[in-house]
């Protein structure tokens, strides 16, 4: 089995309560703790939040109308 057809057979069966077991989680959070990345990591994930943020609510503005 090759390396892509894991991924495709995990990422499958991925649900919202075993994505941080995913390996491949995993070792991005292992990545970010080792080169001391936890402030531009958090930087990031507050950045794509407020953007995700932005669009709920302009489509719930948008139905509301």
């Amino acid at each position: 089995m090759t390396k892509s057809e894991n991924t495709e057979k995990a990422t499958e069966g991925t649900t919202i309560k075993n994505f941080r077991s995913n390996s491949d989680i995993e070792n991005f959070y292992r990545y970010i703790h080792e080169n001391g990345l936890r402030r531009e990591a958090f930087m990031l994930m507050e950045y794509a939040i407020s953007k995700v943020a932005k669009v709920k609510k302009t489509r719930k503005a948008k139905t509301l109308q």
